[in-house]
């Protein structure tokens, strides 16, 4: 039984002595290189991120200014598309006026006068709803961006006034459409007198 029991825990050393040792903890400095590999890692990341975020960002800034260049594009040729159109009506509204013009200083009859100007007040509608104003001219200065001078005629208006208009100018949503053809104010008295004010006032200076 003695001889039995000293194989036996003899057995179980050997056994205990073979068997492999246990992993042992990480130590400190490999822990410390793995978080370091870890950071870097995330940093990585973390630049792709944001690189890829601004140029999802410039392409939405992109796209915007595109969206609103066609949008204004669009708008402008809806504004100005039909401007040939409404110039054709222009003409046709000053024919009207005409033929009304005469008819009132004859002895036509009232009923076609006054279905001309039927037709007349329609059309002027028309143009006023699609944008077509008037340029007033008559007593305001000379504009060469809206009018254009067919004479000079003496008069005792102010230099540059216009006295008189010719043909009707028109503008559409700002934008001139028609300049008005006038005559405008030539005054000798006033420019003799701003000659002679602006000779007395070279004689001035050079005293």
């Amino acid at each position: 039984m003695v001889v039995v029991s000293e194989k036996k825990r003899q057995l179980a050393t050997e056994t205990v002595e073979a068997q492999p040792p246990s992993k042992k903890p990480l130590e400190g400095e490999n822990a410390e290189t793995m978080l370091k590999e870890l950071r870097e890692e995330l940093e990585k990341e973390k630049a792709k991120s944001e690189d890829y975020l601004k140029r999802l960002q410039y392409l939405q800034a992109d796209f915007e200014n595109y969206r609103k260049r066609v949008e204004k594009e669009m708008s402008d040729n809806r504004q100005f598309g039909n401007q040939r159109l409404l110039s054709d009506l222009i003409v046709v509204n000053d024919e009207l006026e005409l033929a009304l013009r005469e008819a009132r200083g004859s002895n036509e009859n009232p009923t076609i006068v006054e279905g001309v100007a039927m037709v007349h007040k329609r059309l002027q509608s028309i143009l006023s709803k699609e944008g077509v104003e008037k340029i007033q001219s008559l007593g305001s200065k000379f504009n060469p961006d809206l009018h254009d001078a067919a004479l000079r005629v003496v008069s005792d208006e102010e230099e540059g006034t216009i006295v008189e208009e010719i043909r009707q100018g028109y503008t559409l949503k700002g934008k001139v459409l028609r300049p008005s053809i006038v005559k405008v104010a030539e005054n000798p008295a006033e420019r003799e007198s701003k000659s002679e004010k602006s000779a007395l006032e070279e004689i001035g200076d050079n005293e």
